[in-house]
């Protein structure tokens, strides 16, 4: 059976994604790394986390005229222009305040890939193929991811080696739609940001995608503070954050099948309460065996970041292909209002019972999450 041609003309920009996310990820576990070398207080370490996803929520809002002005791949190219300057500014200016300023910019940066990737797919994709190629990009995504977390073994996150290391990753991405010859998606005429809209069509969605933001983000952000107080040294947390990142990439194209034959949120219901058991586990079994802890974050990977993906889409199934932009906005927005908050409030609790606090935290908006899916689908049974 020959590939549906969607996959052909996201190729180009897959390749993309790898690079940028190498750099990205190599970034999210070293700037948690690196606050802790230079004895940042652990409040002060939340709030970058969330000075990043406040940047991304300015993002949000700007990016979809800036990618109607421009076009998909010159937005996408003056982001990474500014991401990479941005990226490397950290070893420059070394200060609590100083960091949360450059986090916020790479934040709203990566707003704007984001919103130009996702909605660039979404344009490829129709709904029989979707949740196959949203699975294959992120598939990509953790792999890039992955491969960036590995090379905090290598190197001193203390020095400005890993920061420059950032930025030619991010420079680099540039280069595979330089040379594409598909042709992106016509610049969509400026769509409005109607969260209010995309609720009423896609509740489920919404609030899949807000959860994901409180969850991911905290994660993201204090997962490497969480496995270094647990007792693991730098290659224990680069191995911790592989693990989730691997779990997460191994089931993305089983649960993308399922997804495109299935309602989605069956899958979301699924996955999400795997996740609250594993998380459960991990709160206690926190000082356990090194071992442990790197298999339960494998297993938290691949039942907790698959929501997102899930979310968004069983909201572009119901949004409709001439909506893309504005769906895609609207998740990221969705998703980085809960990422603001997570952060900053996982680390508090943190500070008040310990390390563990991360995953009750998050478990809690997870069992929340449970419930809600279960209350809409009694409202509104069938595939939407």
């Amino acid at each position: 059976m020959p590939l549906h041609p969607a996959y052909a003309q996201v190729s180009a920009l897959l390749g993309a994604v790898f690079i940028l996310i190498f750099g990205n990820g190599l970034s999210n576990t070293l700037i948690p790394l690196g606050a802790t070398a230079a004895s940042f207080p652990p409040l002060s370490i939340g709030l970058i986390g969330s000075a990043y996803f406040g940047g991304m929520l300015v993002g949000c809002i700007a990016a979809p005229r800036i990618i109607a002005r421009a076009g998909h791949i010159r937005a996408f190219a003056a982001f990474v222009a500014i991401a990479t300057v941005t990226a490397l500014s950290h070893p420059i200016f070394v200060e609590p305040a100083a960091w949360a300023a450059i986090r916020a910019v790479t934040g709203f940066c990566f707003a704007g890939l984001y919103a130009t990737i996702e909605s660039w797919m979404h344009d490829k994709a129709d709904n029989v193929v979707r949740g196959r190629v949203l699975a294959l990009y992120q598939i990509i995504h953790y792999a890039g991811s992955a491969s960036g977390q590995q090379a905090i073994r290598f190197i001193n996150p203390a020095s400005f080696v890993p920061f420059s290391l950032v930025a030619g990753a991010l420079a680099l991405s540039v280069l595979p739609l330089a040379y594409t010859r598909t042709d992106p998606p016509e610049p969509p005429p400026v769509p409005r940001l109607r969260l209010h809209w995309l609720f009423r069509i896609s509740p489920v969605g919404v609030a899949g995608a807000l959860v994901s933001g409180i969850a991911n983000g905290t994660f993201w952000s204090l997962a490497p503070v969480f496995a270094e107080r647990s007792g693991l040294g730098a290659s224990g947390v680069a191995s911790f954050m592989t693990a989730a990142i691997l779990g997460a990439a191994l089931v993305q194209w089983p649960v993308g099948r399922l997804a495109d034959r299935h309602d989605r949120r069956y899958l979301m219901l699924v996955a999400i309460a795997l996740a609250v058991a594993a998380q459960a586990a991990i709160v206690w079994y926190a000082k356990s065996d090194p071992w442990v802890l790197i298999l339960l974050a494998a297993l938290i990977g691949a039942a907790a970041l698959v929501l997102y993906p899930l979310s968004s889409s069983h909201a572009q199934d119901l949004g409709g292909r001439e909506n893309a932009v504005e769906v895609s906005t609207g998740l990221l927005l969705a998703y980085t209002i809960g990422a603001i908050v997570g952060p900053t409030s996982a680390a508090w609790l943190m500070g008040q019972i310990g390390p563990q606090a991360l995953f009750i935290h998050n478990l809690t908006f997870h069992v929340a999450f449970v419930v809600f899916i279960i209350w809409r689908l009694w409202q509104r049974p069938g595939r939407v």
